[in-house]
């Protein structure tokens, strides 16, 4: 719980530090050293939120299992980087990473359960069309970092058309797995550590997003119809200080996949905190 505690008052301090660090360049009064100074202490570098970033304390798993505490801690860091342009025509060039994990706040040490690791490389193509708005397209790499019985990983090339009907806004995902040789044996750091892994995460996901006012609900809608395994989540955010980009925010998961460890496990969770970004 100390552990937990002091996250929160490093999230929460967060933009108070880099108003010190603003004081801090007034000091300095030749241009080009304070811009320097500048770009070591309150510059973003260019990184903007990516997927939501989310802070859930308190989460519950349903289904209990043997391996873990139903109470645990979740969350999500999330950031882009924009780093070419037009190279072809019209088009945006990024770096993005996400990393999820669980910790399991409530056990004894607190370990933290599972980290997944994704990074990405994608393009951004703009269309001026009546209703689809963008394709992405992307090479994706996702893993937990174990190893043994306990890796997962797998690599995805992927297309996304980001479009809109009248107040909803959609993001349809369809990859393609880039193929792996199969393992000589559970320690084996060049097979393939989840050959199944499409029969339960399918070849593609649905974002659905509806905005109404200050209130934002999504969902995302997974399914594989050759072995009637998928999943679904839904999130809730809404404004706590506008100012400072706080929103309350809750999510249900339900299915499989919600974590690479997890990915042929069903997961029932509820969770309920806060997020940072949209």
């Amino acid at each position: 719980m100390k552990k937990l505690i002091l996250l929160f008052t490093i999230i929460l301090s967060a933009n108070d530090n880099l108003l010190q660090f603003s004081e801090i360049t007034k000091d300095y009064k030749n241009k080009e050293t304070k811009q320097n100074v500048n770009q070591i202490f309150s510059k973003n570098f260019g990184l903007y939120p990516y997927k939501t970033n989310y802070l859930l304390p308190i989460t519950w798993d349903f289904d209990k299992k043997s391996d873990r505490k139903q109470f645990e801690t979740k969350f999500q860091i999330s950031i882009m980087k924009p780093f070419a342009r037009n190279l072809f025509g019209n088009e945006i060039y990024f770096f993005a990473y996400t990393q999820q994990s669980w910790w399991q706040t409530s056990a004894q040490s607190a370990p933290f359960r599972e980290n997944n690791y994704q990074p990405e490389i994608f393009a951004l193509f703009p269309i001026r069309n009546k209703n689809l708005d963008a394709i992405v397209v992307a090479l994706n790499h996702q893993s937990n970092g174990r190893d043994g019985e306990y890796s997962r990983s797998w690599n995805r090339i992927y297309t996304k058309f980001l479009f809109h009907y009248d107040k909803l806004i959609f993001n349809l995902r369809i990859w393609y797995r880039i193929p792996e040789q199969q393992k000589t044996s559970i320690n084996d750091s060049n097979g393939d550590d989840n050959p199944d892994i499409e029969d339960y995460l399918g070849y593609g996901d649905l974002h659905i997003i509806y905005p109404y006012k200050d209130n934002l609900i999504k969902t995302l809608m997974r399914y594989n119809p050759a072995t009637n395994k998928g999943a679904i989540q839904i999130d809730y955010s809404k404004p706590i200080n506008k100012k400072e980009n706080l929103f309350l925010y809750t999510q249900y998961f339900y299915g499989y996949g919600e974590s690479l460890i997890d990915y042929n496990k069903k997961v029932n969770r509820i969770g309920i905190g806060f997020s940072y970004s949209r």
